[in-house]
């Protein structure tokens, strides 16, 4: 380890949702945009298009950049992913069903261009990315989160009402750890599990993001969290926006890339920049392709509720932003969303670690593993004018979010903060009056 860990002092965590790597960093690798050998992307050469295309109804569908802003949502809970998944040969998954899954849409084998992602791509090109951080299992988006906040999960897809499980709140807690979330939508991801919701709509840890600059640059010391979330505004939950910030399709992806340059920029301009550390990452890929194959980490339901999984899910995008983390190189050793929580305890454990089941994930490792240098860099890369991040044109009609399990949790939620805690649902989130109809 590089970095002695103690000069980490401010932790940002930030999940986006439902994109692969390939989708959203592949083009690293091509020549036209810089071609870094060390990336492990999309090529451009025949053969390699050949053998990674995905055939449906007799056409063989091969990587190629994305031309529509927005694409529908591609199918991703479990059965769909084993499907994308295809069969098992002596070489691993033939990775061969994204189209198939996706009942011909040919836009989930395409992949964003700089110029489409320009934060991520500034990121990349300033700080330290990951090419083999996998999303935790092959399954959908509740699941995953679940790992990547719990370091198990007590379901296999999406429900109504998520199950209690002991969380990284709950963690950082006990272990003495100050924390807190800051929130672009009317409702942070964990209101979905009823123990939160009390807690969510009366405490102060939970704040909306247009706080969170101002506290960057102002909060005491005294009173400053030790590890930040960072939620945007979630395409499947009600949203006064046109789309949400998370990257969920049909959501394009400029909202997310504002999210991006609006927390780095807040980072960059406080005092806590230079023992700073913002991660950055995916929930899981969201039906798009990747050509690489999951990690061979099983994971094993708590007490029996599903059949366990063989392998973790398909690889999702991830990136490190920190004064520790050398300018526009690659960190190829592999990682999933329960590295997060093996940082967390190393960095908070007092040697006790996080728990047994993240320890027992032994092929991947902790976040801390990819920061590399031992002092902060003296540069402070400035970030990009927001002029270059450019919205989807007006005529392409906005996204509603369609009638799903994230959307029907999300509606429960809000029928309940509306029936418990509508004085707080007013005060704290105004926007919500008229979206909830109240």
């Amino acid at each position: 380890m590089a970095t002695d860990l103690s000069q980490i002092q401010t932790i940002v965590i930030l999940m986006m949702e439902n994109r692969s790597f390939d989708h959203m960093l592949g083009y690293l690798r091509l020549p036209a945009y810089g071609s870094n050998p060390n990336v492990d992307g999309v090529r451009d050469d025949q053969a390699w298009l050949n053998s990674v295309a995905n055939t449906w109804d007799g056409v063989a569908y091969q990587p190629g950049p994305l031309l529509e802003p927005r694409v529908p949502d591609p199918p991703h809970e479990r059965p769909d992913i084993v499907l994308q998944l295809g069969a098992v040969g002596a070489n691993g998954f033939a990775l061969d069903g994204f189209v198939a899954s996706a009942k011909g849409d040919s836009d989930v084998m395409r992949y964003q261009t700089p110029d489409k992602v320009p934060i991520l791509n500034f990121f990349a090109r300033n700080f330290r990315i990951c090419d083999h951080w996998f999303a935790p299992l092959p399954a959908s988006t509740q699941p995953n989160r679940l790992m990547a906040m719990a370091g198990y999960s007590l379901i296999d897809g999406n429900v109504n009402v998520l199950p209690n499980h002991v969380l990284a709140y709950d963690w950082l807690t006990t272990h003495g750890v100050s924390w807190r979330v800051y929130h672009q939508g009317f409702f942070p991801f964990f209101s979905i599990m009823p123990r939160w919701l009390p807690e969510i709509a009366t405490s102060d840890r939970f704040r909306e993001f247009d706080r969170f600059a101002t506290d960057m640059e102002l909060e005491s010391d005294d009173t400053f969290p030790q590890v930040i979330f960072i939620e945007p505004v979630y395409t499947d939950a009600p949203h006064a926006e046109a789309e949400g910030t998370d990257d969920h399709s049909p959501s394009s992806v400029t909202g997310g890339q504002q999210l991006m340059l609006d927390v780095y920029s807040a980072l960059l301009r406080s005092r806590h920049w230079t023992n700073s550390m913002l991660i950055v990452t995916y929930d899981e890929h969201g039906g798009f392709f990747d050509h690489v194959q999951p990690l061979p980490v099983e994971t094993a339901p708590p007490a029996g509720q599903y059949a366990g999984f063989p392998t973790t899910g398909i690889r999702v995008p991830a990136v490190i932003v920190s004064p520790f983390a050398s300018a526009g190189t690659v960190c190829n050793a592999n990682f999933d969303h329960t590295s997060i929580l093996r940082f967390l305890g190393q960095k908070f454990g007092m040697e006790g670690g996080y728990s047994p089941e993240v320890d027992r994930r032994a092929l991947v490792g902790s976040a801390a593993d990819i920061l590399d240098l031992t002092a902060p860099r003296a540069d402070q890369p400035q970030p990009p004018n927001p002029n270059v991040i450019v919205a989807p044109a007006a005529t392409v009609p906005a996204p509603l979010p369609p009638s799903n399990q994230n959307v029907e949790a999300f509606k429960q939620v809000a029928q309940q903060m509306k029936n418990h805690y509508p004085h707080q649902l007013a005060t704290k989130f105004p926007p919500s009056r008229q979206i909830l109809g109240f």
